[in-house]
């Protein structure tokens, strides 16, 4: 009972925290002049992306008066004229609405800080990642094992863009496994696109090997034009992911790296690992390792070129 108590008080004073900084971050994210967007998929529950019409998304849209209003696939995809940029960010495990809001909001000042200038629209990939009530590591083996085939409704979804400039893609720690899903889902053959994604895989809560070809030949590097990876071994939460698993299990890509010497020679030129362990200190933040500036201008290059 006691337990349960401490983690009510604790997703009580989670909400509340993340309140205030959508409060403080609105400001700031109009000030930016990007278009934001949430593409939720939490109400589809556990169906099968096979089962999952692309038009069942909820799509919220945030107005010139700051309310989030119910929009359409249709308004988001046809629109009157060429949509801006697209950036898609996929959150990482243990996140609410308002906190992913949170970190779509301090993106975008990062985009408008480092970049040209350019007008960008900014959808948050919404999956369901909350914190359930089971203790610590199963809870994070649920949130882990979820975002592995989430890949695939997104993969879905972005299947969408064929008339469109395909979006860059940002993943934040397990949002990392939701990315190289879809894009291993791209590989494989499943879906068609027409151009090349670019990708930035921040903190990424994987395997360092989830790059490698599988044994359908397929790897998320052959659906990129190019992928930015980081890399941090100050990262204190990364640090213990091979604990998540009982027995021996491989660290984590974003604490390690990448497993280059069994990539293909192409894989490598579309590859970029960024060493980020002499900016930041070992927070395990998203906004933090936006505060690396090489970091931050990476980004706001890919996305605007």
């Amino acid at each position: 009972m006691n337990g349960l108590l401490n983690y009510l008080l604790r997703r009580v004073g989670a909400v509340a925290v993340a309140v205030l900084a959508f409060s403080a971050s609105w400001a700031d994210g109009r000030e930016t002049g990007a278009e934001f967007w949430v593409v939720r998929a939490c109400h589809l529950g556990t169906l099968p992306a096979d089962r999952v019409e692309t038009n069942r998304f909820d799509y919220r849209r945030l107005d010139s008066r700051g309310v989030w209003t119910r929009s359409s696939h249709e308004a988001f995809f046809h629109t009157e004229g060429p949509p801006p940029p697209t950036v898609v960010l996929v959150h990482g495990g243990f996140t609410d609405d308002a906190w992913a809001v949170h970190l779509a909001f301090g993106l975008s000042r990062v985009l408008s800080r480092y970049g040209a200038g350019r007008r960008v629209r900014l959808v948050v990939w919404r999956w369901p990642a909350e914190r359930s009530l089971c203790r610590l590591r199963p809870a994070l083996r649920a949130t882990l094992a979820r975002a592995d085939t989430e890949g695939e409704r997104l993969a879905r979804w972005l299947a969408q863009f064929e008339q469109l400039e395909p979006p860059t893609l940002m993943g934040y720690s397990a949002g990392c496994r939701v990315i190289a899903g879809a894009l291993r889902r791209y590989a494989s053959g499943a879906e068609s696109i027409t151009g090349r994604f670019r990708a930035v895989l921040v903190a990424a809560a994987t395997d360092t090997d989830i790059l490698l070809p599988s044994r359908s030949g397929g790897s998320p590097l052959d659906a990129v034009e190019t992928l930015l990876v980081t890399r941090h071994q100050r990262d204190r939460v990364l640090r213990l992911y091979p604990l998540v698993d009982c027995g021996p299990s491989p660290r984590a890509m974003g604490f390690a790296g990448v497993s280059r010497p069994w990539l293909p020679d192409p894989h490598h030129q579309r590859l970029e690992v960024m060493d980020l362990t002499r900016y930041i200190r070992g927070r395990h933040d998203f906004l933090h390792y936006l505060s690396a500036a090489p970091l931050a201008a990476r980004i706001a290059n890919l996305v605007e070129r």
